[in-house]
């Protein structure tokens, strides 16, 4: 692969007390290849010049997001929320998928990704999607892709994968499709239409419970693609 490939990871303050889970991504971004950057809000300024400089970007799991942000009062049982973590996360989207990074969204990040796009979220998938499955605490569950996506590509036809999460794709962001659901109908994943690689899942690869593509098989493909774009700039650490 030659020289690993820069990547730019989002995530919460650190006083959110996230560390342990976080350092997850971090070991398996560091496994396929990557040198990953952890960036945090109060960087706003620097993304412009982290997003030239990168060669792609990950959208890490988090909190929920607020529904301002896709047009809708809050749910009753709408969760924590992180207005900073959002603010950053929506405008670094938005510059990754117009510079055309490969970018990778985990949970929130395909939730992120998606809104971004000017798409919206189910806020509530256990009060708000008829016959749901259970999606949170770390059940194990199928998943099923698309004929045709990138994802098919990577899994097969159907996947076993970790879930932890009660919000949900809901009308889909420009530019995007469905990749996989679960047997449900709720959307597990979702990929951008076109060439690039930009690919956001509900399950969380970085953790124990999925099937060997659907987490070490996912990084890899992602770090690949970053390897194999060209930087509009000199690679810099500093």
């Amino acid at each position: 692969m030659g020289r690993k490939p820069l990547v730019g990871v989002s995530f919460a303050g650190e006083e959110w007390g996230y560390g342990e889970k976080e350092s997850l991504y971090l070991a398996a971004l560091e496994r396929a290849g990557a040198e990953p950057v952890p960036v945090r809000p109060g960087r706003e300024k620097e993304i412009p010049g982290l997003v030239a400089r990168v060669r792609g970007w990950v959208f890490s799991g988090g909190d929920d997001i607020a529904p301002e942000y896709f047009g809708e009062e809050p749910h009753p049982k709408l969760r924590t929320v992180n207005p900073a973590r959002d603010r950053m996360d929506v405008l670094t989207a938005r510059a990754v998928l117009a510079e055309g990074l490969p970018v990778l969204g985990i949970c929130l990040g395909v939730q992120l990704l998606n809104v971004a796009a000017g798409g919206t979220l189910v806020q509530d998938v256990p009060s708000q999607v008829d016959g749901a499955l259970e999606h949170s605490g770390g059940t194990r569950h199928p998943v099923r892709t698309e004929p045709g996506t990138r994802l098919a590509a990577l899994l097969g036809r159907e996947a076993q994968v970790n879930s932890f999460h009660h919000q949900a794709v809901k009308r889909l962001g420009r530019g995007f499709r469905v990749a996989a659901r679960s047997p449900d109908g709720v959307v597990e994943a979702l990929e951008r239409e076109g060439e690039g690689f930009v690919v956001g899942v509900q399950w969380h690869p970085e953790r124990e419970g999925c099937d060997r593509a659907a987490s070490e098989g996912l990084f890899d493909a992602f770090v690949r693609a970053a390897a194999g774009r060209i930087p509009l700039r000199r690679d810099s650490t500093s």
